[in-house]
């Protein structure tokens, strides 16, 4: 058999997969203080897959010091090639929505 070959069968990948790459991916990108939980998104992300296309909506508490709209391009960037990459999906969009602003502590 030549590594071009498929063999026959299906993968499945589960949709909490899916989240954590995205997960993983915000809370790696620079800027990002952390995800937020709310009432539409548990661990900061909603997410659903229509016709094979994933589709995000991630909650963020972004650094204060931070320019919004480089730190949410590059989250979008990011966790559409993430999940390109890793498991081969298209991307239809992915919505950043800043929930807060981390502030450092005052002394």
């Amino acid at each position: 058999m030549s590594k071009n070959e498929r063999v026959p069968g299906n993968t499945t990948i589960a949709p909490e997969v899916m989240e954590t790459i995205i997960q993983m991916t915000a809370n790696d990108t620079q800027g990002v203080a952390r995800l937020y939980n709310n009432n539409n998104a548990q661990n900061g992300v909603k997410m659903k897959i229509v016709d094979g296309v994933v589709n995000a909506d991630i909650y963020l508490v972004i650094e204060s010091d931070s320019n919004t709209l480089e730190v949410c391009k590059r989250v979008q960037k990011k966790i559409a090639r993430a999940i390109k990459e890793m498991v081969g999906m298209n991307v239809g969009y992915v919505n950043i929505h800043i929930e807060d602003f981390n502030y450092p502590e005052v002394k």
